[in-house]
């Protein structure tokens, strides 16, 4: 009997074609897909017209991840939540890990986490926009509040405790449960986290808005963006969800 040998270098020729051809698609795939997480975020701020409505053009730095707890419900750029399941404040993790930052990123900088609604009272008659949810400062990287079945009870701890000395996170405007009116349709709400206008600006003492509606600034549609020019802020990462009463 015979013995037929197969080439070595036929058999590695035959290998190396059929991994090209398994690789072409995939390294396709590849290439189509957003190069950053901070271009992932930045196409779904766009495409939801966050950026414009809301907040300048900007490039996100730093990731922002909220759920709220008690419905672990996750807050995942434009998913959307209903308005029983955001009662309380959501839990938050700070990171810029995941990111390809646009900016230095100083251990000492100060983060400002804001909560809006540009829709109020509905996104074709937005005569209440925009609406101030909730503003918590003095935040720092990285930053995860503990994980609670109630957030409402670390955000507690922090403000409500008998050692002021102890406070580090501040709450500026108590959060306000979404809760779009019935027949309104979907609303977004839109968390921004802000940082000094520069690497090397220290946070000063913020200012409170002085109402909720239209931030205080008495303006339709004004809000985020004038505020964060009044503190010398700009926005450096976001996230949002849809909402909507169940009677439309």
């Amino acid at each position: 009997m015979r013995c037929v040998t197969f080439p070595f270098a036929l058999f590695v020729w035959i290998v190396f074609t059929k991994l090209c051809g398994a690789w072409t698609p995939l390294q396709n795939a590849f290439n189509d897909r957003p190069a950053t997480a901070s271009e992932s975020v930045h196409e779904a701020l766009v495409k939801a017209a966050i950026i414009p409505d809301i907040l300048d053009d900007f490039q996100p730095s730093v990731y922002v991840t909220l759920s709220y707890a008690s419905r672990h419900k996750t807050v995942d750029l434009g998913n959307k939540i209903k308005p029983k399941k955001v009662t309380f404040p959501p839990v938050f993790n700070i990171d810029a890990s995941a990111m390809a930052p646009t900016r230095t990123l100083r251990s000492n900088t100060t983060y400002t986490l804001v909560l809006s609604d540009p829709d109020a009272t509905s996104r074709a008659e937005p005569v209440m926009a925009q609406m101030c949810h909730w503003i918590v400062t003095n935040l720092t990287l990285p930053f995860q509040s503990p994980n609670s079945d109630r957030a409402l009870d670390w955000l507690s701890s922090f403000f409500y405790t008998e050692e002021p000395e102890d406070i580090s996170v501040q709450e500026i405007m108590p959060y306000l449960p979404p809760t779009p009116p019935p027949e309104t349709g979907y609303h977004r709400y839109v968390f921004i986290l802000l940082a000094p206008a520069t690497e090397k600006d220290i946070q000063g003492e913020l200012t409170k808005p002085k109402d909720r509606p239209h931030w205080g600034y008495g303006k339709v549609g004004a809000g985020v963006r004038e505020w964060a020019d009044e503190n010398n802020l700009v926005a450096v990462g976001a996230n949002f969800f849809y909402s909507k009463d169940k009677k439309q």
